[in-house]
């Protein structure tokens, strides 16, 4: 085994490896790299989840707008008014129904998926316009579940709506 000569300069001695600092320096490095990809991990979640709040209102919207479709006689007539109150309505699924009542179903039943699907959910349908032609707006809203955000409105969660019209021609 040779040893080094204390008397060479620095430059001519052969490296032995590593140096602590150098250790340490890299792991402080990895360290900030695992931490900010943990980060970005977490922010792509909550992304997704207000993503997937957004598609599930667009569906709910599009849903109560092929209802209005189906029953023509009481959506000319202004039965799918909604303001968003409870609602009772009877069962059309094993007797038969008006039109009257079976917007009411159409109403109750839809707005349990919208408050079963979105949290905080809101819903109001409005009408305009007369026989023929009528079209209505479907807004629903809901709160997004980021309580870490200072920019929100309320404190605690960002409010989001959806809007949609939906014409109608007799």
């Amino acid at each position: 085994m040779t040893r080094p000569n204390p008397g060479l300069p620095a430059m001519a001695r052969p490296q032995r490896g590593f140096s602590m600092l150098e250790i340490l320096v890299t792991l402080f490095l990895l360290t900030i790299w695992l931490l900010a990809s943990a980060g970005v991990q977490s922010s792509s979640l909550q992304f997704n989840k207000a993503a997937q709040f957004r598609t599930q209102a667009v569906y709910l919207a599009t849903e109560l707008a092929e209802r209005m479709q189906a029953n023509k006689t009481a959506t000319v007539a202004g039965g799918y008014v909604y303001s968003g109150e409870a609602i009772t309505s009877p069962d059309c699924l094993t007797a038969a129904c008006t039109s009257a009542q079976l917007s009411q179903f159409d109403l109750a039943e839809w707005n349990g998926r919208v408050t079963g699907a979105l949290p905080n959910a809101t819903v109001a349908v409005t009408m305009a316009g007369a026989t023929p032609i009528v079209t209505y707006t479907i807004v629903i809203g809901w709160s997004d579940r980021r309580t870490d955000r200072t920019y929100s409105t309320s404190g605690t969660s960002e409010s989001f709506s959806y809007t949609a019209t939906k014409t109608i021609l007799n």
